[in-house]
């Protein structure tokens, strides 16, 4: 067995060994790959200890080596424990470091090292941040001498803010800097665009430097801790670990706060319609593994098991494409939802060249050639089977009989299946058309004729989230089969992404207990469909009178527009497909292991883990089972959150906000109830909260509708609601472009309407102008 290795050697972080490079050695190990100037040197693994001793065969791999290092040069010898200079704990000063070693003094020093794991100051350092005492491997460097060293925090330690990047350096070595024992002198850069404020003999490495920091920050994807030196006139790279302060995740236990790792702004417009519940740890395993294969990592973020965009992301990567920071908001805000005047989004530097390289792989990269149906499939054929694709391959995971045939059939079908459905909705959605054409409606005929114009999807078809609907009283009609119907609908729900929650199609009574539930209502949701459909094609009318110059533009406009509304519907009701396989994929491995709904609370790369043997990660369900239901007993957060966010402080809060929350101190609060103009109408009537479709038995036909956030399965509720109002919404969110397809006045995206109205109060709804006022 080979013991050291070469820190340019990657086959042990390609394998995923860190357990045996330690935190240094797997971070310097990635910089060296990366191109970063980090000094040459060895690692000793973990492995090749007894204890504090070292093995026999790696005492002769030392030796070897020491006889052909370079005498000429000194050496560093520094830990590399496992878990140190991690994300969670760094252990900074905890291990002997011995610097400016000569060759024949690296044996001993090697020695003191490995001793110091058993020192006092390291058991009371992992006792106090919880951790344990571990393995620990070696590192031999290259000593360069210094001239200067330092360190680079590339946030605010404390806040989390990635406005400016704060530094300090030593004349000399930077040991002491480091261990805390000197200050040394401080630097800083604006993170956006380099502005250097500092000492002038600090400048000429300064710019260098700063661009080494901006790259590691996209890297690693966090705030980082950065230690350097100046040697022969030269900068090095000694170190880059997680800034500890802004830890983010705890794995172990699902303890999950992505507002802790920096100061951004989340959102839960959109992302909050889609997940309406607590996000298990299997969903959110999902999660992630599709936003890097977007490359996009923690767009879709985790507060305490509530899902957040986090907009800080989307607007700093427009701004690495020259957009300003006015004009990145301006063109995702009706996706996006609307900022409170007096709050600012914290952007940061992003790597567009890393994000336009995931895209390309997942688009035009070479693909897995497994299934030849799924890889070899036309485009276009391959969105419209989507869906039967889907069914076929849930149908091939119901078949599978043991552990290895079922991860075999995942791997083989499955993985390929998963891409090119992401694949398909990245290319499918053409959001310009749906960001643009509303706005420039608005510019020439006003807010009130825009939303109309834009109610009309029909003319591409109807819309996915409407169908269910129509469809159901079809099933009624006799037009079409409940076979049929929870064929093409059964898997459209509220919770249809979160893979814990069952699906329609898997409750024998579920479409029984719907045409009941509509019978009552005395609804026919086809007939509101065509009053709109009138509505609509007086609206064209009444635009092409008053500028007939425009005729031909607004037809141009509109197609496109409902093509595209139409497609991204479609391409989205397709997708759920996906989760669908997944959540099957998951309960057949409950089934195989013994694992019931504890099987969410395991990360998918676990549950592929499972199927192959490992069984230790089941240890992890109670602890994760045990916070999961913490954050299910939390009520939801503000739909906007800025910096970092405590939910137990704002939940003792008396004067709690549901619309935001920002650290540093709050704008003031809004006396008004103001949203989007979401659908055109004005309705008075008496208002009718529900947290939850579930609930929909109690809203009687007339009464105004106000809600958290809606999603397709909302859609029955609707018909009976005379007005709608949210707190979460923007033009392009559910509950707008259902209720213009309706005719039903809506304000959306209000921010504060649950909690500044009750059920009872009577209000005018302005779904033109987007004004809730209150009556009495």
């Amino acid at each position: 067995m080979k013991y050291i290795v070469s820190l340019k050697d990657q086959r042990m972080v390609e394998q995923g060994k860190d357990d045996q490079l330690g935190g240094k050695a797997a971070s310097l190990m990635k910089m060296c790959a990366a191109g970063f100037p980090v000094p040459g040197g060895y690692v000793i693994l973990s492995d090749a200890w007894d204890g504090v001793v070292l093995k026999k065969g790696a005492r002769k791999e030392l030796a070897y080596l020491m006889e052909k290092l370079p005498g000429k040069y000194t050496y560093a010898v520094r830990s590399s424990a496992v878990g140190e200079d991690g994300e969670e704990h760094s252990f900074a000063g905890a291990y002997e470091t011995r610097l400016d070693v000569p060759r024949d003094g690296i044996l001993e020093a090697v020695e003191n090292i490995a001793a110091s794991m058993k020192t006092e100051r390291v058991r009371a350092y992992a006792q106090n941040r919880g951790s344990k005492e571990g393995k620990i491997a070696v590192v031999i460097q290259r000593f360069v001498k210094p001239e200067m060293a330092g360190v680079l925090f590339t946030a605010d330690v404390i806040t989390g803010s990635s406005a400016k990047m704060v530094g300090n350096y030593v004349r000399g070595c930077g040991e002491q800097l480091v261990s805390g024992a000197e200050n040394g002198q401080e630097f800083t850069f604006d993170a956006m665009y380099y502005a250097y404020h500092g000492e002038e003999e600090m400048k000429p490495y300064a710019r260098k430097l700063y661009g080494y920091a901006v790259k590691l920050r996209n890297r690693y994807r966090r705030p980082m801790d950065i230690e350097w030196a100046v040697s022969g006139g030269k900068l090095y790279l000694l170190q880059a670990r997680p800034i500890t302060t802004l830890k983010r995740f705890d794995r172990d236990t699902y303890q999950i706060n992505g507002s802790l790792s920096g100061e951004y702004l989340f959102s839960k417009t959109n992302v909050g319609e889609i997940f309406m519940c607590t996000v298990s740890p299997a969903t959110y395993s999902v999660l992630e593994m599709i936003c890097e294969l977007i490359g996009v990592p923690d767009f879709i973020d985790n507060i305490c098991g509530q899902a957040y965009c986090n907009i800080s992301i989307l607007c700093s990567l427009l701004v690495s494409f020259g957009f300003s920071k006015k004009k990145a908001y301006e063109i995702i805000s009706d996706i996006a939802g609307s900022i409170p005047e007096g709050v600012e989004i914290p952007v940061f530097p992003y790597d567009r060249t890393a994000f336009l390289k995931s895209i390309g792989k997942m688009m035009f990269g070479k693909k897995v050639k497994f299934d030849e149906e799924i890889t070899n499939i036309p485009k276009k054929e391959f969105e419209s089977r989507m869906g039967e694709i889907g069914d076929r391959l849930i149908e091939g995971i119901r078949r599978q009989s043991s552990n290895q045939k079922l991860k075999k059939y995942w791997e083989t079908h499955c993985n390929a299946y998963l891409t090119r459905v992401l694949t398909a909705v990245m290319m499918s959605l053409s959001l310009k058309s749906l960001l643009k054409t509303r706005q420039q409606i608005i510019g020439i005929a006003g807010e009130e004729l825009a939303n109309e114009l834009c109610s009309n999807s029909s003319q591409n078809g109807v819309l996915e989230s409407m169908k269910p609907m129509l469809a159901l009283e079809d099933v009624m009609d006799g037009k079409l089969s409940k076979e049929e119907y929870m064929k093409h609908y059964g898997h459209r729900s509220v919770n249809e992404m979160e893979l814990s929650c069952p699906y329609p199609y898997e409750d024998p009574q579920y479409l029984e207990e719907r045409i009941r539930q509509h019978k009552e209502s005395g609804i026919c949701v086809h007939k509101m469909k065509e009053e709109q459909s009138v509505k609509y094609r007086k609206a064209v009318q009444e635009f092409k009178k008053n500028y007939p110059s425009k005729a031909g533009w607004l037809d141009k406009k509109l197609n496109a527009f409902a093509k595209a509304n139409y497609e991204r519907e479609k391409v989205r009701s397709q997708a759920v497909k996906l989760f669908c396989l997944m959540r099957e994929f998951l309960l057949k491995a409950s089934q195989l292991n013994g694992a019931g709904d504890g099987i969410f609370m395991l990360y998918f790369q676990e549950t592929l883990a499972l199927l192959d043997g490992d069984r230790s990660v089941l240890e992890k369900i109670p602890a994760r089972k045990q916070q999961y239901e913490k954050y299910r007993s939390y009520p939801v957060f503000p739909n906007i959150i800025v910096g970092r966010f405590q939910p137990e402080e704002w939940m003792n809060d008396e004067n709690r906000r549901v619309d935001l929350w920002r650290a540093g101190g709050m704008v003031p609060a809004r006396a008004d109830i103001k949203g989007y103009a979401g659908a055109s109408g004005t309705v008075e009537g008496t208002v009718r909260i529900l947290r939850d479709p579930s609930e929909a038995a109690k809203l009687l036909p007339g009464e105004i509708l106000v809600t958290t956030a809606t999603n397709i399965g909302w859609t029955t509720v609707f018909a009976k609601a005379a007005a709608i109002i949210t707190d979460i919404g923007a033009p392009l969110s559910h509950a707008a472009i259902v209720a213009r397809e309706f005719g039903i006045p809506a304000v959306v995206g209000c921010g504060n309407a649950t909690q500044m109205l009750h059920t009872g109060d009577v209000v005018r709804v302005d779904g033109s102008t987007g004004v809730v006022t209150i009556l009495e």
